[in-house]
């Protein structure tokens, strides 16, 4: 099957996944009331409105975070890999997820997040973007990037931030509150997602992406070495550094209305690259609707779990993803390519 076909197929499975998430429920409307509220809207009999408020203001805003959440955690992912000429760079490794959490958790502990809905993705981007610019500047050696020092500055980086962001929870002990939501927010979760919600996670794809789409054939010279880049006439310093900034805007527009995700910026790239081949120009938007189809079948598992378990969403993804990057380490140990 060739990738264009390929790209259907993912289309359609993202599709259907959505299509589960809005009518396969423990208990509320399901798959009849859903086909009620979509005959609606072509002269059918109206939906009770209760079941109507159900589906268009909580359910449809929930799985729209989720899809262009995993989209772009994704996307970004699939940029950073090929930005860094590293299979296991992504939004995890290099810092970027990590800052985001942390200024999602800043917002939400001094009380911006009631000065609205825009205030967490702001404070997250400028945290991003602060803690993936220190990372390349303690990896940057005379003008270059080495992969060891990348990863161990991003390690480096991570434990800070991630000390940083546990002092933050500890600090608002005193105000129930506040800890508790920075603590199930750093889980990963989207309940009680909004359309304003909805808003800035598909809006943040949109920009962030169609800034990536002209970079396509980039991305490709950028996984040679900078000097062979510089010969086929691309500036490898500022468009890497242009990059990054959508990788960190992709992951901040998501992680500040998501909470903490693991893994899906560093697998759903390689399961992409398997699939469709390196070219970016199929691989990225293979990587955004896997993306997307992984983030809702796992916001899905978390909606059919019992309520008591209290399932969230960051957990279900490293349950997904440890696996398969243990699984990439035993290729490297044994000299396979990633």
């Amino acid at each position: 099957m060739n990738p264009g076909r390929r790209l259907v197929v993912f289309g359609g499975a993202l599709l259907a996944i959505v299509v589960l998430y809005l009518g396969l429920v423990r208990e509320g409307p399901g798959f009849a009331a859903l086909w009620q509220w979509c005959a609606s809207w072509f002269g059918g009999a109206p939906l009770d409105p209760v079941d109507e408020f159900l589906l268009a203001n909580v359910r449809v805003p929930r799985v729209v975070v989720a899809a262009f959440g995993g989209a772009s955690l994704a996307l970004a992912g699939a940029v950073m890999q090929a930005t860094f000429r590293n299979p296991l760079a992504s939004p995890d490794l290099v810092g970027t997820s990590a800052g985001a959490a942390l200024g999602g958790a800043l917002a939400i502990v001094s009380g911006a997040v009631a000065l609205g809905v825009v205030a967490v993705p702001a404070v997250s981007l400028a945290t991003a973007l602060l803690v993936t610019g220190l990372v390349f500047v303690l990896a940057r050696s005379h003008g270059r990037f080495s992969v060891a020092t990348l990863l161990l500055a991003g390690i480096a980086l991570n434990t800070l931030v991630g000390a940083l962001t546990s002092f933050v929870v500890t600090f608002s002990f005193s105000n129930y509150t506040a800890s508790s939501t920075v603590l199930f927010w750093l889980m990963g979760g989207l309940e009680a997602r909004t359309w304003e919600h909805a808003a800035i996670t598909a809006g943040g794809f949109v920009l962030f992406g169609l800034m990536v789409v002209p970079r396509r054939a980039e991305l490709d010279v950028l996984t040679l070495h900078d000097d062979t880049a510089h010969s086929l006439g691309v500036d490898a310093p500022r468009v890497r550094r242009w990059l990054v900034l959508c990788a960190c805007g992709l992951t901040a527009a998501t992680v500040s209305n998501t909470g903490g995700i693991a893994f899906v910026g560093l697998v759903v790239p390689h399961l992409a690259r398997l699939l469709v081949g390196p070219s970016h120009r199929v691989l990225l938007p293979a990587s955004a609707l896997l993306g997307a189809v992984l983030m809702v079948a796992s916001d899905l598992a978390c909606r059919l779990s019992p309520p008591e378990a209290n399932l969230r969403l960051g957990v279900v993804t490293a349950f997904f993803g440890a696996p398969y990057f243990l699984f990439l380490l035993a290729r490297h140990r044994r000299g396979e390519a990633l």
